[in-house]
């Protein structure tokens, strides 16, 4: 059995999310090319993806010269509203934390 089940089906129900929780797989969610969740009975991790601009990769470059590993990161961005997120995804999260939720209470 794999050790993770990387959900697009939307329609999964909370019922059907917990199974897959329990038997030890990860539900991952992904909002845009921005964020992915991972829940799991062990926990929630949000990793969120950057593309390094032709200047960090530089830096990358150079630092493992040294024997560091350096991402120059810009300026954090003000955000102006709330990131939009596709209809499906969100429920599937909203669902995925509520079959992690039922697991860990019942």
């Amino acid at each position: 059995m794999p050790s993770h089940d990387e959900l697009s089906d939307t329609e999964r129900t909370t019922e059907e999310l917990a199974e897959v929780m329990f038997s030890g797989n990860v539900i991952a969610v992904c909002f845009g090319d921005l964020l992915t969740f991972r829940v799991s009975l062990g926990g929630v991790d949000v990793f969120v993806r950057h593309s390094l601009t032709e200047d960090q990769i530089g830096d990358l470059g150079a630092g493992f010269g040294n024997g560091q590993v350096k991402i120059t990161m810009p300026p954090a961005l003000r955000p102006s509203a709330p990131m939009p997120v596709d209809s499906g995804e969100a429920a599937l999260l909203h669902r995925a934390l509520e079959a992690r939720r039922m697991l860990l209470s019942g």
